[in-house]
């Protein structure tokens, strides 16, 4: 019997449809049964697949998904917990997995539990519990009233307690569902899983020493399969090119003011709205399509301007360009923040954006040639990982594991293993 992966993406936003859907790619490629479950939102962008896909419907729209992370408020209420915990089941009863993955989809540490189906859990670096990467607001009622600098060290005092109350819905979906709670904060509760995966590098996402569940597999860049706009071949090269994306969670009000920033320098802008239909006002320098293949624009650019989170940051370095992140919510401040210890990119938060802000540091950053050299550096550090191999070895390796497996509580204590790991204990998959 072959074995089968179910993999679930959460679609707050692309980027958690994106990178299980292609390790369910390398999962079909190496022989496993596959299925995929996400938000058909972005199926004009994912475009068909080869294995089976289930349309797994999303309890939150963008816009409001958008809003909750910029306010730094949980995501999914108990209710929803409780109403994902139930779709999670049906699912596992339906496809029957032997290993289901994750990303994004919280609710996945109860119900993995309750079906006792190993759960993989798809999650950045710098949220682990290993990580001591500091949690970086974009904005909080406090700077208001005490300032940026005051304000940042007196919610660093609040961040156990901000962190605990972050936690409270699932923690409580967990005891309504008769499981115990899944962890004391923020990262535990992220990271929940019997394996976890970053798709980041060491080199620049650093940990602790991790327990032996926890693996880097390096990046999963991805840009989608679509034909490039008319005017991609007639794009001058004369002057630097910038190639700028606010990804699926940016707003076009923002972009407008990027745009206008970047009129007013000696370069050539292409930028993808990821909004279809957007209503922008375009400078002359500038070339616009709804989206563009990002990873051929990162690699054609001098400069990327991105939100600077994971996907759309990691993209840029593995072209080897650096980036100007504009920061809307806390995950993506803190990656931009990681990579400008490193050298290879600025970070403005959004209520800092002007015309002049953006002006100004893209002058700067052009300017300065360490920020190329560090970018193309890091380029070589991610060439040295295949994330799609090194996941599917992964997997090999956790279904040809003792008969226990690790708890859903990251790193610690054994729990009993599904049945159907055992089953396919006898099975080699090439």
């Amino acid at each position: 019997m072959t074995p089968h992966i179910l993999l679930m993406g959460e679609a707050v936003t692309l980027t958690h449809v994106v990178r299980p859907t292609l390790l369910a790619d390398a999962l079909h490629a190496a022989g496993y049964g596959v299925t995929l479950a996400c938000d058909p939102r972005f199926n004009a962008l994912i475009g068909p697949r080869p294995y089976r896909t289930i349309a797994l419907k999303s309890s939150i729209d963008p816009t409001t998904s958008t809003a909750l992370l910029k306010q730094n408020q949980p995501l999914f209420s108990v209710e929803t917990f409780n109403a994902y915990v139930r779709e999670d089941v049906r699912l596992m009863r339906l496809v029957q997995p032997h290993l289901v993955v994750g990303d994004m989809r919280q609710s996945l540490a109860i119900s993995a539990q309750l079906t006792k189906v190993p759960y993989v859990n798809i999650i950045n670096a710098h949220w682990s519990p290993w990580s001591d990467e500091p949690f970086a607001l974009v904005d909080h009622p406090l700077y208001k009233v005490l300032g940026r600098e005051t304000g940042d060290r007196l919610l660093a005092l609040m961040t156990p307690l901000g962190s605990m109350m972050m936690a409270l819905p699932i923690n409580i979906a967990a005891l309504n569902n008769g499981v115990a709670p899944i962890g004391a904060g923020l990262r535990e509760t992220f990271c929940a899983g019997d394996y976890v995966v970053y798709p980041d590098i060491p080199e620049l996402s650093p940990t602790r020493p991790l327990p032996p569940n926890h693996r880097y597999i390096g990046p999963l860049d991805f840009s989608p399969q679509i034909a490039p706009p008319p005017w991609w071949q007639t794009v001058p090269d004369d002057k630097p090119i910038i190639y700028v994306n606010l990804g699926s969670s940016g707003e076009p009000a923002l972009l407008e003011a990027i745009l206008a920033g970047l009129s007013g320098l000696p370069v050539t802008v292409i930028a993808a709205t990821a909004h279809r239909g957007a209503t922008l006002d375009v400078p002359a320098n500038t070339f616009v399509a709804d989206y563009l293949p990002g990873d051929a624009a990162a690699a054609r650019a001098a400069l990327v301007i991105c939100n600077g989170g994971a996907s759309s940051g990691c993209q840029a370095l593995v072209a080897g360009t650096p980036f100007l992140g504009i920061a809307s919510n806390t995950d993506q401040l803190s990656y931009g923040k990681m990579v400008a210890k490193t050298g290879a990119a600025e970070n403005l938060r959004e209520d800092e954006v002007t015309a002049e802000s953006v002006r100004a540091t893209v002058a700067r950053m052009l300017a300065a040639p360490g920020y190329r050299e560090v970018a193309q550096r890091l380029k070589q550090d991610f060439a040295g990982y295949d994330a799609k191999a090194n996941f599917v070895a992964f997997v090999r390796e956790i279904l040809a594991a003792p008969l226990k497996a690790f708890s859903s509580e990251a790193g610690t204590g054994p729990r009993e293993e599904n049945a159907s790991i055992r089953d396919a204990r006898a099975v080699s998959v090439s």
